[in-house]
């Protein structure tokens, strides 16, 4: 059943196609703001639908909020899944590729994620550490480790991920100031130095 926003505002649009408007418009919007300076009245007058019909999807700020980032983090991961034919460094190369690829295609929704997710509450926050776990046990698999929570291996590649993360925000925010394949060389070298030194005193 195709919805309808009171007073005709908007298109018509699948259930499915206006969720995923929604969280476009979402994503658009925390990008460029703080969490607690976006307002639900906002994204739903930028999306053309009522704040009623907003929160028939979501029905709560949080919750929408949520599901932004989950979607993100979907996208990224599908991005960056690394080929199992290739050598360790050369799958992290064409990850981290793959991973700046999307960050320069998606940058308002790589900022709502990781910019606007540092002091909310317990829900985006699981999120969000559900999904560094899942990007941090695919990295040690790819080394052919275990990588069992609280190992120091783990726990480097945890690290790495915070360092990976701080270091493409600065990125964006700098733009042409930073060469993008001279960070992805030092994104790899910074993995390898933690992850060898893991090992080391193992």
């Amino acid at each position: 059943m195709q919805d309808q926003p009171k007073g005709g505002v908007g298109p018509r649009l699948e259930p499915d196609a206006r969720r995923a408007h929604l969280l476009a418009v979402g994503a658009a919007v925390f990008g460029t703001k703080a969490y607690d300076d976006v307002q639900i009245d906002q994204i739903a007058q930028q999306a053309g639908v009522s704040r009623g019909l907003l929160y028939h999807y979501f029905p709560s700020k949080r919750v929408f909020f949520a599901a932004i980032v989950q979607g993100g983090y979907d996208e990224i991961l599908n991005a960056t899944q690394p080929d199992p034919s290739l050598p360790p460094r050369a799958q992290l190369q064409a990850s981290l590729e793959a991973y700046f690829d999307y960050v320069e295609s998606h940058p308002h929704m790589y900022r709502a994620i990781f910019r606007s997710a540092a002091s909310l509450e317990p829900t985006v926050q699981d999120v969000v550490n559900r999904n560094l776990d899942l990007q941090a046990k695919r990295i040690l698999a790819g080394m052919g480790e275990g990588g069992e929570p609280h190992s120091l291996s783990y726990l480097a590649v945890r690290a790495w991920l915070a360092f990976l993360v701080q270091a493409v925000l600065d990125w964006l925010d700098r733009g042409a100031m930073v060469d993008r394949q001279a960070l992805i060389e030092v994104c790899v070298g910074a993995l390898q130095g933690a992850t060898a030194a893991s090992r080391k005193d193992a």
